[in-house]
């Protein structure tokens, strides 16, 4: 999927929430009260999450907002797509949410269609409900980006496995844009794929199975947060050495940074989660405040009457690699707190 085909879906989706939306007005908060904005999403306690609410403390420290969190510590469907309800029934002033599979659909559609604003971020399924814009990566080109990475690390040619979380919608289209993109100017081979289920503990298991059916491998690819730590730890519970492969994987979980820090994964390839997750904030409070303007932008005589969207239906973050020469920079440790 690219980035065109991925803007005109949210696109074609968000038309009637959009106008109902639009019809309904702006949030509840009057400008100059205190707005509140709900999180509500699945993996609430994961560790790739800390740098998007990391982003979130930084725009409530910006704009004055409070922004709650609703939702299940880990990968539970059907718990996501009740936060997401439940933050409806709340009717805060604009809600953020994840759509890694389609769960949340018909409360994004609810909220839209009684005025509250609903900006999706991290991952866009193929009908989105309507909301008001996706801010995240274009998931496709960060498999293309990947692709380039290995080839740039690891030369044109070689024996490739890959570790992820098949069936969520990020993933698949990470792995489409860098089976793509190596089939078309390289001659990498993926030998096999591993299913890390996105946890840690499964994504070493998954690691270990991986190395030994596939011992002759030159190269690694993990597409999720959790591949990169099960890939590392998984080799050093295997005692098994695999600094002569090429190791690209995906996020920056802490095991993921010491282990590029040690030689071990030769870099990451990050979206940049914290300003995602500060963007959705500003959407929704260019949405609630009347004095940005953007809801009056003059796209046609009347928004509201033509129903137009005056909101970006996508907003891409682009990609960053962590690689030995920066990592320091990215730790934990040295980010800034708010």
């Amino acid at each position: 999927m690219t980035m065109k085909t991925i803007a005109a879906i949210c696109l074609r989706a968000s038309l009637a929430g959009a106008a109902a939306l639009l019809a309904a007005g702006p949030g509840n908060a009057q400008d100059g009260a205190k707005r509140t904005y709900i999180n509500a999403s699945q993996l609430q306690g994961h560790p790739y999450l800390l740098d998007s609410l990391l982003g979130m403390d930084y725009a409530q420290s910006k704009f004055g907002v409070t922004v709650e969190r609703v939702g299940p510590q880990g990968w539970d469907p059907v718990a996501g797509a009740q936060a997401v309800e439940q933050a409806v029934a709340r009717k805060p002033d604009g809600i953020i949410t994840t759509l890694w599979e389609p769960g949340g659909v018909p409360g994004i559609r609810r909220a839209m269609e009684q005025g509250i604003p609903v900006v999706v971020i991290e991952a866009v399924t193929a009908d989105n409900g309507g909301a008001l814009t996706f801010i995240g990566l274009d998931n496709y080109q960060a498999g293309v980006d990947t692709a380039k990475e290995l080839i740039k690390r690891g030369g044109a040619e070689g024996k490739l496995a890959v570790s992820g979380n098949w069936g969520a919608s990020n993933t698949d289209a990470k792995l489409q844009g860098l089976t793509d993109y190596l089939k078309a100017n390289s001659n990498w081979e993926i030998v096999g794929k591993v299913d890390d289920k996105a946890t840690t503990s499964t994504a070493i298991d998954a690691a270990k199975a991986m190395f030994n059916t596939y011992p002759d491998i030159t190269g690694v690819i993990g597409l999720d947060s959790s591949s990169g730590s099960g890939i590392c730890l998984g080799a050093e519970e295997l005692e098994k050495d695999i600094k002569d492969l090429t190791v690209i994987v995906h996020d920056r979980e802490d095991s993921v940074l010491e282990c590029i820090a040690d030689g071990v994964i030769d870099a990451t390839i990050v979206n940049k989660t914290a300003l995602q997750a500060y963007m959705a904030v500003q959407m929704l409070e260019a949405y609630n405040d009347q004095k940005t303007g953007l809801a009056a932008v003059p796209i046609s005589a009347d928004n509201k009457a033509a129903g137009v969207n005056p909101f970006p239906s996508a907003i891409f973050m682009g990609t960053e690699v962590i690689d030995k020469e920066n990592v320091e920079k990215f730790m934990r440790a040295n980010l800034p707190k708010f």
